[in-house]
């Protein structure tokens, strides 16, 4: 018997739920075909949830389309109905409406294998931010910096889905990469997830993330110390007292 993905009434539901349903990077090739039509579309899957994925096209169905989806990775293939949510300049997000039972445990199996979402780092830097459509170009700050992207401070977020380039400059080092607005757009500024980067700024980030997490093990330490010499301080002070 077939099982609903979850059940849905609309698809501007299920874009609302998807929000609230963590995403993580997953790369696989799809073959994406519009319901009813025999015409294709073979592309990558980069991000899935239980809910949906993201399929990178350059050639992606409207919003609104109802398709069926094959997903592949590692021969394993997970198939299911559903809709185009979103559709950006990268490609195109295809919540699932219908999920056979066996499809259903692969993509469950495919879920709890995926590592965890990466550790965030307070990170202050100024942040070149060029919108890839218009070209207008913003300098910002960074208020936190992760291997997987981060986030930038801004009166005026761009829309999700933006394609953008990320120039970030830290200690004398500069970090460059493609980057793509994420669903976290707020008032105070929007989420930056990273989708290429060449290896030398691989290895600026990594930098600055190394040292980004020996700064808080040295400050976790300095604060354990200090905790540590207030307890002995009043244990002597309570001895002493109890002495006299």
């Amino acid at each position: 018997m077939s099982q609903l993905t979850p059940t849905i009434t609309s698809v501007a539901e299920q874009q609302s739920e998807r929000r609230r349903v963590p995403r993580i990077p997953f790369k696989a090739t799809s073959v994406v075909r519009e319901a009813g039509s025999s015409q294709i579309v073979v592309a990558q899957t980069t991000e899935l949830s239980r809910l949906g994925c993201f399929v990178q096209t350059a050639t992606p169905y409207p919003k609104g389309t109802r398709v069926h989806i094959e997903v592949t990775e590692a021969g394993t293939r997970f198939v299911a109905s559903g809709a185009v949510a979103y559709v950006t300049a990268e490609g195109m997000g295809v919540v699932f409406s219908l999920v056979e039972p066996d499809n259903q445990a692969i993509l469950e199996n495919w879920l709890s294998r995926t590592p965890r979402r990466p550790d965030r780092h307070s990170f202050t830097a100024k942040a070149a931010i060029k919108d890839l459509g218009s070209q207008i170009e913003q300098v910002l700050m960074t208020r936190d910096l992760s291997e997987g992207g981060c986030f930038v401070k801004t009166a005026a977020p761009l829309p999700k889905g933006s394609r953008i380039l990320v120039r970030i400059t830290h200690a004398g080092a500069e970090f460059t990469a493609i980057g793509r607005v994420t669903d976290n757009v707020s008032a105070e500024g929007m989420g930056v997830a990273f989708i290429e980067m060449e290896p030398n700024n691989r290895v600026v980030l990594e930098k600055w993330l190394v040292a980004e997490t020996s700064v808080n093990d040295t400050s976790t330490r300095l604060l354990v110390g200090g905790l540590l010499l207030l307890v002995a301080a009043a244990v002597i002070a309570l001895i002493a007292l109890m002495i006299s």
